[in-house]
């Protein structure tokens, strides 16, 4: 038996081996093949063919406009006759579309017949051309997304230096003193005089919407209370609206008396409708509100009278360009002007694709047909150099698949299953969005800032790990703390650093005897502390859900006026200390925004937990959790051990919600904090602790690869996908994934 099962496991082995050499042999064709079209590329004959493929796709982009143009305005000649007939009104709707669909598809046959031909167009001519309207119109493109740069980075100023756009503009009465307020918040809008008559569109704009977007959340709030004081909607289906008006007047306290009552009395009685008629039980809408990123508007940009004047250049050359398409295509000249402008952007998008590497360069020449008359060998060899990316891409993904399954028990054994699949999974991403072309720029700095932004938050889970209460879900109470001392200093309008070092200290403060109590509770129920700290940490944020809202706050920025008692869900951090931190040192480099602050103020968290660590109060802790019998014989007091590193984890998860907030640009009250406990305590799994075990270094890499991959995901995901628009979708499915795998780790290692 005992031979057998050798001879099996040696077999096995061999498999295991020919199989790693059939894909080691496998990566280096891959590889191979890449520098074999890399090296195509350098190829004088390659980029003569290259120009020759432009030139037929400048020639074959003009013909095919001019056959869509011509099939399109059939159809709809055809169209008008059809409806102008007698039998019109007898004819179905397939057989009309048809018919329109016969008549586009014969006019598109003789028009592809009679200009498919360009023999006629001097092609020297054409090659002459095209160089000089490429130079102008790369140098137009480049100037313009400088200035569309300088544009992004002076609106995100600006709209991040003011809380209050209804109070700013009524403090700055006239263009020339709105002007010079806008300059005083963003200095370098004074070098940028062309974009003051847009900014200043802009600033106006954003007052209509504040105004519209607090009317909105008002009236939100009203109705979530005039719904929940009527048990039944439905029973007032035949009272009018002034009836209905004085139901919702009964319903909310103090709204009678309210000077805006009127504005807001149109949208209350839309919703006591829906609600009556049963199509709305959802008119109390969701008290959470996401708020998205922020999204650059440039419909307020004013360009320079250079590039105004670059444009013109490009105007001059490109009809130069066409006066040489119309006399080898004599009806191009007889397009209509909508239709001649849509064929100018797609002939200069085709002679622009040069701005692109080689391979952005072939396909966009081949998607317009220019790749029909390569052959043979010549083919091949192009197709290779385009690939050569692919190819490199695909070799080492390859290459990484192979050394894991070459190398699996070693690798496994000393970086965890979990953190060896989600680092490989980390990895397939970052080739995947090379492969997509992403701007690999934007995610790095996508991901700096996530890791700045959750960093403490998932190194609050430490203390509590090293102390033995295992995963603490009930970190809620450290969040809760500290959004408690933020909300406070918004309260008492203390801004700046002032403000963000209140709420730090101020959280601390608050967090220290709650996480005692948090503690004294966990002690006396040993063995079900992940049960008992879930159960706490929700329930803890449920009960502040009514302090929220009897809190007895009176500054309008944080309370909600129209009750007159009461916090908002969601608080602007802007123009007191949003992303104060992040900003501290921030820099730039290879097109990375890098949070230097942010990620400072991390790692010096992780330092003092470190240094902490290798305190005697530190291992007196570490032991305490690890072994408890163990401790208690050598002395240590092990409850009071418990105590301390609970107390630790919830002040932690305190300062950690500051931080987020500050990065976040906005705080979020209510039931916005019960998930950052799941978000936590499955970064630091991955990262590869354990439920009795945990290391800062299990927080660096845990946070960046959670971040990581959620950012990575998302982005990959939208492209995989055709139409896009799964960026929210995408995050739900990625993190609630991740959160799911990382927690299955746990399974089996604690009662």
């Amino acid at each position: 038996m005992t031979e057998n099962s050798t001879k099996i496991t040696k077999k096995n082995q061999l498999s295991r081996r020919l199989l790693s050499g059939v894909l080691f042999v496998l990566v280096a064709a891959l590889l191979l093949s890449s520098l074999l079209g890399y090296v195509v590329r350098g190829m004088g004959s390659t980029q003569t063919i290259l120009d020759t493929m432009r030139t037929d796709a400048v020639l074959s982009t003009a013909t095919s406009g001019l056959i869509d143009s011509i099939a399109a305005s059939r159809r709809l000649a055809y169209s008008q006759e059809l409806r102008k007939s007698k039998d019109f009104r007898k004819m179905g709707t397939d057989a009309y579309i048809a018919a329109c669909d016969q008549a586009e598809a014969e006019a598109r046959a003789e028009a592809t017949a009679l200009y498919s031909d360009t023999t006629g167009v001097d092609t020297a001519a054409l090659e002459a051309a095209i160089p000089g309207i490429q130079g102008i119109q790369n140098r137009y493109n480049a100037m313009k997304e400088a200035e569309n740069q300088i544009y992004a980075a002076l609106y995100e100023e600006v709209t991040g230096s003011v809380g209050d756009w209804t109070d700013f503009l009524e403090a700055n009465p006239g263009d020339d003193a709105l002007w010079s307020a806008l300059c005083a918040q963003a200095e370098a809008l004074s070098s940028n005089e062309h974009l003051r008559p847009g900014m200043l569109r802009l600033v106006k704009a954003l007052t209509e919407e504040e105004i519209a977007a607090d009317h909105a959340q008002e009236v939100q709030q009203l109705w979530a209370s005039a719904s929940g004081a009527v048990e039944d909607w439905t029973a007032y289906a035949e009272a009018d609206d002034d009836a209905l008006w004085d139901i919702i007047l009964q319903a909310v306290p103090n709204l009678a008396e309210h000077e805006r009552a009127e504005d807001y009395k149109e949208d209350l009685l839309a919703c006591a409708k829906l609600a009556i008629s049963g199509e709305a039980a959802e008119a109390e809408a969701e008290t959470e509100i996401a708020v998205a990123e922020a999204v650059v508007d440039y419909s307020y940009i004013v360009y320079s009278d250079e590039l105004q004047a670059l444009e013109n250049e490009v105007n001059s050359a490109f009809t130069s360009l066409w006066d040489v398409l119309v006399a080898g295509i004599p009806t191009l000249d007889e397009l209509k002007s909508k239709d001649a402008e849509a064929l100018r952007e797609k002939l200069l998008a085709v002679i622009t694709a040069s701005e692109g590497n080689f391979a952005q360069q072939y396909s966009k020449y081949a998607s317009c047909g220019a790749d029909k008359n390569l052959t043979g060998l010549t083919r091949l060899k192009m197709v290779a150099a385009a690939d050569a990316e692919n190819l490199l891409l695909l070799g080492i993904g390859m290459l990484l698949l192979t050394v894991l399954f070459t190398f699996w028990k070693p690798i496994t054994g000393k970086m965890g299953v979990s953190r060896s699949i989600i680092l490989l999974f980390f990895i397939c991403l970052m080739l995947a969005a090379q492969f997509y072309k992403i701007n690999m720029s934007m995610l790095v700095g996508n991901i700096l800032e996530r890791v700045s932004m959750y960093g403490v938050l998932v190194l609050a889970m430490m203390p509590g790990i090293q102390c033995g209460i295992s995963l603490n879900m009930g970190m809620t109470i450290g969040c809760v703390s500290g959004l408690f001392a933020l909300v406070t200093s918004l309260n008492y309008n203390i801004t700046g650093w002032a403000g963000l070092i209140f709420s730090i200290v101020g959280g601390i403060i608050v967090a220290i005897p709650l996480g005692w109590g948090y503690a004294i509770l966990l002690n006396r129920m040993k063995g079900s502390e992940m049960t008992i700290s879930t159960y706490v940490g929700y329930s803890f944020v449920s009960l502040m859900c009514m302090v929220w809202m009897g809190i007895p706050y009176t500054n309008p920025r944080v309370v909600n006026l129209l009750i007159g008692r009461g916090l908002r869900v969601t608080h602007s951090l802007l123009g007191n200390y949003a992303y104060i931190l992040d900003e501290l040192g921030s820099f730039t480099i290879w097109g990375v925004k890098v949070p230097t602050g942010g990620i400072v103020f991390f790692l010096i968290c992780c330092g003092l937990m470190w240094l902490f660590s290798r305190s005697k109060l530190g291992i007196s802790m570490s032991a305490a959790g690890s072994n408890p019998r163990f401790a208690e014989a050598s002395g240590i007091n092990v409850d009071h051990m418990r105590i301390l590193g609970t107390v630790l984890s919830t002040v932690l998860a305190a300062v950690g919600i500051v931080v987020y907030s500050q990065a976040f640009g906005y705080a979020q009250l209510y039931t916005a904090p019960r998930q950052l406990g799941f978000i936590a305590a499955s970064a630091i799994l991955i990262g590869g602790a354990s439920v009795k075990k945990a290391k800062i270094s299990h927080v660096i890499i845990g946070v960046i690869l959670f971040e990581g991959v959620l950012s990575m995901g998302q982005q990959v995901a939208n492209e995989a996908v055709s139409g896009g628009g799964l960026s929210e979708v995408m995050r739900i499915m990625i993190s609630n994934g991740i959160i799911l795998y990382a927690l299955t780790q746990s399974g089996g290692e604690q009662k």
